[in-house]
């Protein structure tokens, strides 16, 4: 059985620019994983209660299941709750497990409890409640003929939980599967998006069976291979194989598959070999190193990093002689490799990495414009430096820069 499966999201701030939608992601990924099923389609709508009621009416018309996030908190503004109640024309009830569940939580931390906090223990009569371990606001399912809402709270860490430990399992409970789905990211660095799809498109014909999609997710590009048969055993070897002649198509450009992170696989190379990492950072300014400590583990192989933003802090922290900058300027070839190997001498690493480079709207000359960027590697075997030119604002400037000096240290490894 296929399941119409939609999401809507609430909440002012999603269409005024404060806040983007980085939960449906997680839940689109998660559902054709685990239960072989897409969404079709996702609204997002604002806090007005007519506009929340009348596509909270439209969608139970049309939909066999609809996962809806966010406006589910204390405050008067959080009126989804409300809207479901009214939009199916029943009350409003407290149910005494959440009260307690919130009442313990307050409790547990020494906050007084507010009377506007009972709000988040109301829910449609009828409806079942699930309790929260990541905060106080439950899990709402609300059936409305054939259609089951699942109503959760849009914060990030509360909304994964509670999608992953019980809307996908109850998602994958209504639906019979009589066949199976599996899904292969593969990521890519340094490969533009209408390159990858050149390079992939002479093996549509010879893999009729996978299903070929792109994704941006910039500085990366992602190749997804979708496969769906009734026997698992086929559809993993399909899946294999077409994995296999897109690797040997796409060479050094894949730097991971799924979930991996590009820090993720360099210390997974850096520990492979015994080595470690140690950076010097300038129009970054510690993207690098951030993105290396969200690894778990990752004191393992990085001890540590310098933001080398001023021409004094790339001679203190990095040993980078200021004759050397006064003769070639900060941005330069030249101070990029002194950068790579003083920060690795000073922290006694096996290998150095450092960036240095306009990042705009300031800066740069006629040799070397805004968006020019020296990224200097240092590993045992050589020491080179790669010079760059990255368009687009200072952001983007500055994260394709710490994407490119990773991979850069990937390939060379």
């Amino acid at each position: 059985m296929s399941l119409r499966i939609e999401t809507l999201c609430t909440g002012d701030e999603l269409l005024t620019g404060l806040t983007s939608d980085t939960n449906s992601r997680f839940f689109q990924t998660l559902l054709l994983e685990q239960c072989g099923l897409t969404v079709r389609r996702s609204t997002v709508v604002g806090d007005v209660r007519e506009d929340l009621i009348e596509v909270l009416d439209t969608l139970a018309a049309r939909c066999d299941a609809v996962l809806v996030s966010g406006g589910l908190g204390p405050t008067t503004d959080d009126i989804t709750i409300e809207c479901a109640a009214a939009a199916a024309k029943v009350e409003l009830v407290e149910d005494e497990r959440v009260m307690a569940h919130i009442r313990a939580r307050f409790e547990k931390r020494g906050i007084a409890l507010t009377e506007n906090n009972r709000r988040q223990a109301r829910i449609p009569l009828g409806s079942e409640a699930v309790l929260n371990d990541e905060g106080s606001a439950p899990l709402i399912i609300h059936r409305r003929g054939r259609c089951t809402f699942f109503f959760v709270p849009g914060v990030p860490r509360e909304y994964r939980h509670l999608v992953a430990t019980y809307v996908v399992p109850k998602l994958a409970a209504l639906t019979q599967r009589s066949t199976v789905t599996k899904l292969r990211v593969l990521k890519t660095m340094g490969v533009p998006e209408s390159h990858l799809d050149a390079k992939v498109q002479p093996l549509l014909a010879k893999h009729p069976n996978v299903t070929f999609g792109y994704r941006t997710h910039a500085p990366e590009n992602h190749l997804k291979l979708l496969v769906t048969g009734a026997d698992e055993p086929a559809v993993l070897a399909t899946l294999t194989a077409a994995e296999r002649d897109a690797r040997d198509v796409l060479g050094a450009a894949v730097f991971g598959v799924d979930d991996e992170t590009l820090a993720q696989v360099v210390g997974a190379r850096l520990l492979e070999r015994g080595l470690s990492l140690a950076v010097a950072e300038s129009c970054t300014g510690g993207l690098i190193s951030a993105a290396c400590t969200d690894v778990s583990g990752a004191s393992s192989w990085f001890p540590g990093g310098a933001a080398t933003y001023a021409a004094s802090a790339k001679t203190i922290w990095a040993n980078v002689p200021a004759a050397l900058i006064d003769a070639h300027g900060v941005v330069s070839e030249e101070v990029a490799r002194a950068m790579a190997t003083g920060v690795r001498s000073a922290l006694s690493a096996s290998c150095g990495l450092s960036v240095t480079g306009y990042a705009g709207p300031s800066g740069g000359d006629a040799v070397n414009p805004v968006g020019t960027v020296f990224i200097g590697v240092a590993t045992p075997d050589r020491v080179f430096v790669e010079k760059h030119r990255f368009g687009g604002d200072r952001a983007r400037v500055r994260l394709f820069a710490a994407a490119t000096a990773l991979d850069a240290l990937r390939r060379a490894l």
